[in-house]
Formats: C-alpha cells, structure tokens, sequence
C-alpha cells in the first residue's frame, strides 16, 4: 500500500470537506495553500496521511506555514 496524503476543512467549526488524494506531500501543501486563501476566521484546514501499514494520521498545519505564503504574495504584488 503507498502512502496517500488528504486534506480535512472544516467550516466554521462545523462542517468537514475531505480533498485529495493527492500524490505527494508537496501536491498536498500546494492544495492547502490555495484552500486557507479562501478560508473565513473560524474555519480549520488539516493535512492527513495514512500510511503504507494503513494507519491514518491527522495533524495541524502550523500558522507559519500559511505566513511564509502570505510574505511571498506581498513580495509579488
């Protein structure tokens, strides 16, 4: 079994949205990137793996991961 990478919204604390598979952690980062543009204030954005034995994994990004993102769209506009 590969490794397959996921992403888990949730909307105003309320309401998951599962995105993916995507095929790599990079495509996952990527995805959640554009996902937290478009978020509100109360909504949630987790990545998840389950990995090669089966076992799901479920994690928060941490705040600068979407900070760096934001310094590079200032950077280019």
């Amino acid at each position: 079994m590969n490794k397959h990478y996921y992403l888990i919204e949730v909307e105003g604390g309320v309401e998951s949205i599962v995105y993916g598979p995507y095929r790599n952690r990079d495509e996952q980062d990527n995805a959640a990137k554009q996902i937290h543009r478009i978020q509100e204030e109360d909504d949630g954005l987790f990545w998840a793996e389950i990995d090669e034995a089966g076992v799901l994994t479920v994690e928060s990004y941490a705040a600068a991961f979407f900070l760096e993102d934001s310094t590079e769209d200032a950077s280019q506009g």
